[in-house]
């Protein structure tokens, strides 16, 4: 039983220790916020979640070492950019706030390749495609990137279907009896579902889809009413 318990604690010190190894090394490979970096980690590179830190200080989401997704720069000079990010970049809708005669002023809109390329922000979702499927709800729940759908039939969340499909741009796919969905996503974000479900009169079987891009960052649950 001691040598149990003892291989136990070698066991734990070990994970704990790699796990510092690990973030001690995990890079961020822009230079002005390349000191100092935690959060999650894949292959030595900054990726997901973190907050990374040098002369200047950035807190949101990596990909490959570099700033991806929903995120906040502050620069050593006091200006600070939230919104999205594409690979070290300024894009998708953010806002940028500088100083000016000595006042804050504000930039809002939509940035492309680290410019600013207009003021009018997209509509937070856009259907583009359905098919029988009554009608869509778009709610947001939090600032989690995560895109989740629910299925309701006469009013209550349904699990009776069948043939589930799910494609997304971007993220990590989940299927389970809590979330159905994609998690970690970049937007803006590119989704399509399928299924198959009985009729309103449970006659015969038919195929649902919805086709969506979702602009806005946040936490997203998607209801479909078929």
């Amino acid at each position: 039983m001691k040598k149990l318990i003892l291989f136990a604690g070698i066991a734990i010190i070990t994970a704990y220790t790699s796990a510092i190894f690990a973030q001690d090394n995990c890079k961020v490979l822009m230079p002005g916020i390349g000191d100092k970096y935690t959060g999650s980690c894949k292959k030595g590179l900054a990726d997901g979640q973190g907050e990374a830190s040098g002369i200047d200080q950035y807190k949101g989401q990596f990909k490959k070492g570099l700033p991806n997704g929903t995120g906040t720069y502050i620069w050593q000079t006091g200006e600070s950019y939230t919104g999205g990010w594409k690979m070290g970049l300024r894009e998708g809708y953010g806002k940028y706030v500088f100083k000016s005669q000595g006042r804050d002023s504000v930039i809002s809109g939509m940035w492309k390749g680290d410019k600013f390329i207009g003021e009018n922000p997209p509509a937070p979702y856009v259907i583009e495609y359905r098919n029988s499927i009554g009608r869509v709800s778009f709610i947001k729940v939090g600032e989690r990137p995560y895109v989740k759908y629910v299925f309701s039939r006469n009013g209550s969340e349904s699990n009776n279907i069948g043939e589930l499909l799910l494609q997304g741009s971007s993220g990590s796919e989940r299927m389970n009896s809590s979330f159905t969905g994609f998690e970690q996503v970049t937007f803006p974000f590119t989704g399509k579902v399928s299924f198959k479900a009985p009729n309103s009169w449970m006659s015969a079987t038919i195929t649902c889809e919805l086709r969506l891009v979702i602009n806005e960052p946040a936490s997203w649950v998607v209801t479909m009413f078929y």
